[in-house]
């Protein structure tokens, strides 16, 4: 059974990665300070090619739910 996340107006699946720009609005806080989070090691992410991606239990954590 998969737990779904609801963002503005739409459900996305538990564990889809988040683009920056998408994780960043969902956590109320703007892509440049994310970006300083990510620069600094402080948040883990994915890249796929030039593609950064922040994984689900990344924003999870970041936002104080479930996730390591």
């Amino acid at each position: 059974m998969s737990k779904e996340v609801q963002t503005a107006g739409s459900e996305r699946p538990a564990g889809k990665p988040w683009g920056v720009a998408e994780a960043a609005t969902f956590l109320g806080i703007s892509a440049r300070t994310l970006w300083r989070l990510i620069d600094a090691r402080d948040v883990k992410v994915t890249r796929l090619g030039r593609r950064v991606l922040v994984p689900d239990a990344e924003v999870r954590r970041l936002a104080g739910g479930e996730g390591k």
